[in-house]
């Protein structure tokens, strides 16, 4: 009887630790898959940002370039070694902004670079003819300010 008492406990003790290990392994696979969903969302979060500051810039940058704001404009136009394009500001007194029109715009799948296409109508306070210019513009991203900034000279208005 004493034989069959201790195989009784020892298959107890056998089936508990199954048990237990069957609930550890689905523990364990639970926060595995909290630790996939956190790292995801944590990753989606860092994206919706930066997409974000893409959109605030391009905003702020054309709502500067509408209003006659030309050196805040201007502050965008860096390349992506840190240096700041050389541009006459003086002669963009004579001209009015009428508008503004982003027509496309394309990421690249690391959110670092960005490709934009807009029109702008304008005009010399001198002549009052309506003119377009079409820019095709490459904003990267400094990652270290999160900031995005145009890769190209300042537009010329011709």
């Amino acid at each position: 009887i004493r034989d069959r008492n201790n195989l009784c406990f020892v298959s107890d003790a056998i089936f508990i630790l199954i048990g237990v290990m069957n609930r550890m392994r689905n523990i364990t696979y639970f926060l595995l898959l909290i630790a996939i969903i956190s790292i995801s969302a944590c990753n989606t979060f860092k994206v919706r940002k930066t997409m974000e500051a893409l959109e605030n810039a391009i905003t702020n940058y054309n709502v500067a370039l509408r209003w006659g704001m030309h050196k805040e404009a201007y502050s965008y136009h860096y390349s992506s070694d840190g240096k700041q394009y050389l541009a006459n500001l003086s002669v963009l007194e004579e001209i009015s902004v009428t508008g503004i029109e982003v027509t496309e715009k394309t990421v690249n799948p690391e959110h670092t670079e960005a490709y934009v296409e807009t029109t702008i109508s304008y005009y010399f306070k001198t002549e009052g003819n309506i003119k377009k210019i079409n820019l095709n513009q490459k904003w990267w991203l400094n990652k270290d300010l999160n900031q995005w900034f145009i890769d190209q000279p300042f537009p010329k208005f011709e």
